[in-house]
C-alpha cells in the first residue's frame, strides 16, 4: 500500500535493526549541537552514508539529489529508533513486536514532494513520526509546534487516498544533541532516553492497545 512510494520498507522491526546494524558505524554515531553540514563533511564517504545516498536516488521518487545535510538527518533518526525498536522489544510480547512494520522516508502523493520521515504500521493503524533535532529544551521553543502543524497537514493529505479502514496517529520526537564533541552531555541524554521511554508508552497506550482494552 505504501511501500511503493518509500525510500525504505521494512517488514518487522528486525529487519530494521539488521539495516542498523549493518551500518558497521565505528565507534558511537554522536548527534553533536554543531552545524548539520559540517558533521556530514566528516562522514560525507563513509559506506552508509555511500549506501543511503545510492538508495534515496536509485528510488527515482525525489526530484533532486538527496544532500548531506539531510543524510545526517537520516542517521540521526536511525540512532533513536533503534533504541525506540530496542525499547518495544523489552516492553512488548514476542507476538505483538513481531507485527511491526516500518517504512522510512515515504512520500506523499501529489503534495510537491513532501516527506514523512517514518511510518509505524501496526494492524489497521498508522503512526506518522516526524524526528527534529533542537539545540534549545524543545518545551521552551516553538519547535513541537512547527513539527505537529505539519504532521497534522500529511495526515490530512494521506486521509485524501489511504483506506478509511486505516485509523493514522501523529508524533514529533524532539530530540536533543548529545555531545559536544566526544564530550557528553548527560542532561540532554537522559532528555532523549526519557523522550523514548514516553514514546514507547504512547505506542503502547494508542497503537498496540486493541479497542477492546480502550475505556469509553
Amino acid at each position: 500500500m505504501l511501500k511503493e512510494d518509500s525510500m525504505l520498507y521494512f517488514e518487522d522491526l528486525f529487519a530494521f535493526r539488521r539495516f542498523y546494524s549493518d551500518f558497521n558505524i565505528y565507534g558511537t554515531w554522536r548527534i553533536t549541537g554543531e552545524d548539520i553540514n559540517s558533521r556530514g563533511e566528516r562522514v560525507r564517504h563513509a559506506p552508509y552514508i555511500e549506501r543511503l545516498r545510492e538508495i534515496f536516488n536509485g528510488k527515482k521518487l525525489f526530484r533532486k539529489s538527496v544532500s548531506i545535510a539531510e543524510l545526517v538527518s537520516f542517521v540521526d533518526g536511525y540512532y533513536i529508533f533503534d533504541k525506540i525498536v530496542r525499547e518495544l522489544r523489552n516492553e512488548l510480547a514476542p507476538s505483538t513486536f513481531e507485527k511491526i512494520s516500518l517504512i522510512s522516508e515515504y512520500r506523499i502523493k501529489l503534495s510537491k514532494n513532501r516527506r514523512i520521515d517514518f511510518i509505524l504500521i501496526y494492524e489497521k493503524k498508522l503512526l506518522l513520526i516526524e524526528f527534529r533535532i533542537s539545540n534549545t529544551f524543545p518545551n521552551v521553543s516553538n519547535v513541537w509546534q512547527r513539527k505537529e502543524t505539519e504532521l497534522l497537514i500529511y495526515k490530512e493529505l494521506l486521509g485524501n487516498y489511504i483506506n478509511s479502514h486505516y485509523r493514522i496517529h501523529i508524533y514529533a520526537f524532539i530530540g536533543m544533541p548529545e555531545y559536544v564533541g566526544k564530550d557528553p552531555i548527560s542532561k540532554q541524554i537522559k532528555y532523549n532516553n526519557d523522550n523514548i521511554r514516553y514514546f514507547v508508552e504512547y505506542i503502547k497506550e494508542f497503537i498496540i492497545k486493541s479497542p477492546k482494552e480502550e475505556s469509553v
